[in-house]
């Protein structure tokens, strides 16, 4: 898995090369990318973390999930 950090500045408009597999999280410096083999596998555990309580380190797609991913 690819892993990559910006500052909130260079996330504005920013292309990511694979959107769809995709994920961000905060950190004190800007957001932190990490990108998926597929997409199935990146719903799968973004619908984990769901199940517990809401954490500010929740990894959250940079294409919306549907409804019936990742269950």
């Amino acid at each position: 898995m690819k892993t990559y950090g910006m500052c909130f500045g260079q996330c504005i408009g920013y292309k990511h090369d694979h959107p769809d597999r995709t994920a961000w999280r905060s950190t004190e410096s800007g957001r932190f990318f990490q990108v998926w083999s597929n997409r199935k596998a990146m719903a799968k555990s973004i619908r984990m973390q769901q199940r517990s309580a809401p954490h500010y380190m929740d990894w959250r797609a940079v294409v919306a999930l549907t409804d019936g991913e990742g269950y």
